[in-house]
């Protein structure tokens, strides 16, 4: 499991996703269980045991409430939040759009429109 990078916060500490995995696993919780009990989806617990995204800071007080983590597993998942606007902000972040290459003689389209 990778890290990830990202220009609006710092990597994961290595080990993190698994750390919460095994906590929802001794719970007792599917990712959609415990996505339901954070008011997020099964991808967004799948995000954080990958790794992908850290916690919100709303989502990180969920995540100790409902693992029930012991005070210094919580430390680790509140030091690793991230304000709840840094992760809906798209400001810093490059969006590029691919297309696809044209053949010769494929006309253009215009709208989704031949």
């Amino acid at each position: 499991m990778a890290s990830t990078t990202s220009p609006r916060w710092a990597p994961l500490p290595v080990g993190f996703g698994i750390m919460l995995r095994n906590a929802r696993v001794d719970a007792g919780l599917s990712r959609e269980a415990l996505g339901a009990a954070l008011l997020a989806s099964a991808g967004t617990v799948q995000g954080l045991e990958e790794e992908h995204r850290p916690p919100s800071a709303t989502v990180a007080a969920r995540l100790a409430h409902a693992l029930n983590l012991d005070p210094w597993r919580a430390a680790i998942v509140h030091a690793v939040a991230v304000d709840d606007a840094a992760l809906r902000t798209r400001q810093g972040t490059q969006h590029t759009r691919y297309r696809r290459p044209r053949t010769s003689g494929e006309s253009p389209t215009v709208s989704g429109h031949q």
